[in-house]
């Protein structure tokens, strides 16, 4: 939390003598602060830590036994805590820089002092004093174990003696006699019980979190240096010992001043946090403009120190943490072969009101070839509200499209990602036309416009070859599948082509038949093979509701036609083919078409063998299927906007639409 110069001295001047600082060193403690803390941290653990530490310094080894399976509970725990490793190596430096300063001339103290707070520049004031707590607790851990040690292990007394620790005051029982271990616990405590969500909610104008934020600054640089003069008392000979209790009793005392001042603002605090539930801060969130949204999303990045995003066009990927796994490793796919036009960035959405899961962000986050811009609880409520608002963030992931100048040119790329592949860079609305444009709505249901080299590595050679007659097929129903594939398998051996046939499933879904439950001839999608597959066709139908392509060219656009077929069949998981030969358009069909067209083969295959069994294929669909209707039922993702008017691509009907809300995949 942030704190203005003039406001820290007014509340130091006003009747807490021990917050005082004089104006010039105020500012100097106030500049090393960043108004933006990047570095977030759980401190619970840590503050057990600190605490398990101080009992075991304070008791002897035989006493203190029982306490280390509770240390190495808390060690364990520390190990999953997001930003711990960038805490722990702060600590470690302070804890050196701590014990550099003891040697040297006093006028060297100030020195030191502010370059301990500008390493933790980019930690709040309260974590700052947890932080130095624990190096601190570093140190006196360090010498306790050496003391411990030094009659049973030679080792011990000789890393003592090289080190200094033999000829110094190494009693630390003194410490927890006067207080001071109980003190320094109970100051950590109070400055971390600061940073609970209950608290952050305050708004910053309410009078009771205003008063202890101005006083932070000056607190926690009091405590800062009370922990260096500790440090270098513990430093002096043992004939001079005797004579730094009474100073060590007045240093416990300042540091009990100190947390009684910071607790009667907590209290006033915790009293006033019950009136601000999460809803009513929502209500009161800033609206901010885009320009504003784009500051804030590049500071993120400028501050994470990532130079590969200097003047690069950026696809912002929102989401929450249920992000699938097979969309980022599709995603990771496209990343690495985009012969670095783009750059990626992740923006974590999670629910602010609530505690996320820690362990799948880091999961997510090492997945991810891509840089992260921030840890989820460092986004700020006003920019979890635009991407909500503005670019219609629900629940499915986007991918904001900004080129190198700032200018936003597509509010969610991924669709065009998942059609079109890096061709569609820069992800605007006029590049995804033209690609469109490219595409014949009458004769463009072609087996390159579903599948790509991801999908299907083989698939050039597939196109190229004209007598490759390449069947897709999908359903959950086994004895439909060994059926039809046995008849198309005759078919095609009747009709002298070479047969590929490629099994994808139901739908995105995980579960149903894999390679184990199919014969070897199949080429069976799995994983984030699969999910690619289904996306793409979901991809094209958003992109022709987009354009516009649902009620007025039902007609003539065979494409959203026979993509709404397949995702449709798909949906309720029924049974369905699509056939293609070569660059040809394809012929779709439901499962029970599709059997009866194979099974009846003798009956149509006259001059259809060879080039041109695909038309006979196609022929003998129409002639079926004319009195005809099968139902379709669609299921399509929510990406931002809800779909508009949609028709059947059978019988022309205006569809009925739906709300379905769902908690995940089958």
């Amino acid at each position: 939390m942030a704190a203005t110069a003039a406001s820290s001295l007014s509340y130091g001047i006003g009747g807490t003598q021990i917050l005082w600082v004089p104006q010039g060193l105020l500012e100097q403690i106030v500049s090393t602060h960043s108004s933006y803390q990047t570095h977030h941290v759980d401190l619970q653990h840590l503050v057990n830590l600190i605490s398990c530490i101080f009992q075991n310094a304070a008791v002897s080894s035989s006493k203190g036994v029982e306490q280390y399976a509770q240390l190495t509970d808390i060690i364990n725990k520390l190990e999953t805590v997001d930003g711990m490793h960038q805490a722990l190596e702060n600590i470690r430096n302070l804890s050196c820089e701590m014990s550099c300063c003891v040697s040297t001339m006093a006028s060297s103290v100030d020195e030191t002092m502010m370059q301990m707070l500008r390493r933790l520049k980019d930690y709040s004031w309260n974590a700052k004093v947890v932080l130095a707590m624990a190096a601190f607790a570093c140190s006196v851990g360090e010498s306790s174990m050496l003391v411990k040690h030094r009659n049973t292990d030679p080792i011990a007394m000789y890393v003592e003696t090289l080190k200094g620790h033999r000829y110094t005051t190494t009693d630390f029982t003194v410490l927890e006699r006067i207080g001071l271990f109980k003190a320094m616990i109970d100051v950590a405590n109070t400055n971390l019980a600061f940073l609970a969500p209950s608290i952050s909610r305050i708004p910053k104008e309410v009078h009771s979190i205003k008063d202890a934020i101005a006083c932070f600054p000056t607190a926690a640089y009091k405590i800062l240096r009370i922990v260096l003069q500790i440090t270098s008392i513990l430093s002096k000979k043992k004939d001079h010992f005797e004579s730094t209790i009474q100073e060590l009793n007045v240093l416990a005392n300042e540091v009990s001043h100190i947390n009684n001042i910071l607790q009667e603002k907590l209290t006033l605090c915790l009293r006033d946090a019950e009136k601000y539930t999460y809803e009513d801060i929502t209500i009161r969130i800033t609206k901010i403009s885009i320009s504003e949204f784009i500051d804030k999303i590049m500071h993120y990045v400028r501050i994470q120190g990532f130079e590969n995003l200097r003047n690069k066009h950026l696809l912002f990927l929102v989401s929450d943490l249920d992000i699938s796994i097979d969309e980022i490793k599709v995603l990771n796919w496209l990343y690495e072969r985009n012969d670095q036009m783009y750059e990626i960035v992740w923006l974590p959405i999670i629910d602010l009101s609530m505690s996320y899961d820690v362990k799948r962000f880091w999961e997510l986050k090492q997945l991810m070839k891509w840089s992260v811009a921030v840890e989820p609880t460092r986004v700020e409520a006003d920019v979890v509200e635009f991407v909500k608002k503005e670019w219609h963030f629900i629940r499915q992931a986007i991918a904001v499209s900004m080129t190198s100048a700032g200018e936003v040119v597509c509010q969610n790329a991924l669709p065009m990602l998942w059609t079109w592949g890096n061709t569609a860079f820069p992800f605007s609305d006029k590049t995804e036309q033209i690609l469109w444009n490219s595409v014949d709505e009458r004769h463009g249901w072609k087996l390159d416009l579903v599948l790509d080299d991801f999908i299907v590595p083989e698939l050039r050679s597939w196109i190229e070859n004209r007598t490759t007659f390449v069947c897709l097929f999908g359903g959950g129903d086994i004895s439909w599948i060994q059926e039809f594939t046995e008849k198309v398998k005759y078919a095609a051996y009747a009709a002298g082509v070479t047969l590929k046939l490629v099994f994808v499933g139901k739908n995105k879904a995980k579960l149903g038949l894999s390679k184990t439950d199919l014969s070897r001839d199949i080429k069976v999608i799995e994983s984030e093979i699969r999910w690619r597959f289904w996306t793409k066709l979901e991809s094209i139908l958003h992109a022709k509701i987009r354009h516009g392509k649902t009620t007025t060219a039902y007609k003539t656009d065979v494409v959203i036609h026979e993509a709404l077929k397949v995702v449709g069949h798909g949906g309720k998981g029924e049974s369905w083919a699509v056939f293609s030969m070569g660059p040809d358009p394809m012929v779709t069909t439901d499962g029970e078409t599709g059997l009866t067209i194979m099974s009846n083969y003798l009956n149509w295959r006259q001059d259809t063998t060879g080039l041109r069994f695909l038309e006979g294929v196609k022929h003998y669909k129409e002639v079926i299927s004319r009195d005809v209707h099968g139902c379709i039922k669609v299921h399509l993702p929510v990406l931002g906007r809800v779909p508009g008017i949609m028709v059947c691509p059978d019988c022309s009907k205006v569809m009925d639409m739906f709300y379905t809300y769902r908690c995940c995949d089958e």
